[in-house]
């Protein structure tokens, strides 16, 4: 009886260490960019540029395909547009086996503009 314990608590343990390093759980990569001197702007932050990126992306290419691209990278550029992508590694484990090796496939590409929140562009690449 004790080994049976034992034996399930190991791989309920062993279970959640495979989840955490393949799958993240961290939507974006925070950089904490702030647009500045734009008072009028209405996109200020990455969590506001991240929600309006996801609003959109969801009714185009589907909920599942763009969690799967998490944790997105979100930059501001110089003339006030947010640049998001997704990434193709998604877990710790990639991320190590893969470091800065091209994979398969392809991710999102979303711009938006800080100053009224409209979207500039988007595509998918394959």
């Amino acid at each position: 009886m004790k080994k049976r314990i034992i034996i399930i608590i190991v791989l309920i343990l062993s279970i959640l260490l495979l989840y955490s390093l393949f799958f993240s759980r961290e939507k974006y990569i925070k950089k904490n960019q702030q647009v500045i001197n734009c008072g009028s702007c209405i996109v200020k932050n990455e969590e506001t540029a991240v929600n309006i990126a996801e609003d959109s992306l969801f009714v185009i290419y589907g909920k599942s395909k763009i969690k799967d691209e998490r944790p997105y990278n979100i930059k501001l550029m110089r003339n006030k547009i947010w640049v998001i992508t997704g990434s193709l590694n998604q877990g710790i484990f990639d991320k190590f086996l893969y470091k800065d090796m091209p994979m398969f496939g392809g991710g999102f590409e979303i711009k938006i503009d800080a100053k009224d929140g409209k979207i500039v562009y988007v595509t998918h690449y394959k």
